[in-house]
């Protein structure tokens, strides 16, 4: 990432949006990390990442806007939007519209499909837009400053960590753990 800087998280990031499989919160925490250690400055990395957020999902719009459903559909299996996925999401978003153009940026593999759904089914621009602009904001905000946090964490209380192995592994056992049963229980199958 520090080879590349800000134009390697924005592009990254806009390319995650699209639906090329990016892991695009570990950039962010990355980059968080990267920016307390001096690589990154705040704001030009939140630029970027919301920059890049908003060109791939706007790219993502006015695909499913004009090409539909039935490319969604075709290509979206090499990217783990199978049918049965984008049905599940699809339903959901009917019910939701606001909602899920908000939050849905939270949430892995729906953020990628709700800007085709919302051009697919002609959400004002406008609208998605506004509802867009907001969620990159604070999502790109959220895991910046996440890893921000996690490198403070590490420099505090990583001797302890190291010397104390012992309870650091089990520990780091049940979050992966907790990590693995919260992302099962939110993305849809």
């Amino acid at each position: 990432m520090q080879s590349l800087g800000y134009l390697g998280v924005f592009l990254a990031i806009m390319l995650e949006a699209i639906g090329v499989p990016f892991p695009s919160e570990t950039i962010l925490v990355t980059s968080g990390i990267e920016m307390t250690r001096g690589v990154f400055s705040l704001i030009p990395l939140w630029f970027s990442a919301v920059a890049g957020n908003l060109v791939g999902s706007n790219i993502a719009y006015f695909i499913g806007r004009y090409v539909g459903r039935t490319v969604l559909v075709r290509y979206g299996r090499y990217v783990r939007l199978t049918e049965p996925r984008i049905q599940s999401v699809e339903r959901s978003f009917h019910k939701y519209q606001a909602l899920f153009l908000f939050v849905g940026k939270f949430i892995a593999f729906v953020r990628i499909i709700v800007p085709y759904l919302a051009g697919i089914n002609k959400i004002n621009f406008i609208a998605f837009t506004i509802y867009n602009t907001i969620a990159a904001f604070m999502w790109s905000y959220l895991f910046i400053t996440l890893g921000h946090f996690i490198e403070a964490l590490w420099a505090t209380y990583s001797h302890f960590l190291i010397v104390h192995w012992y309870l650091s592994i089990p520990a780091l056992a049940v979050i992966v753990l907790l990590y693995w049963w919260i992302h099962k229980k939110i993305t849809p199958h």
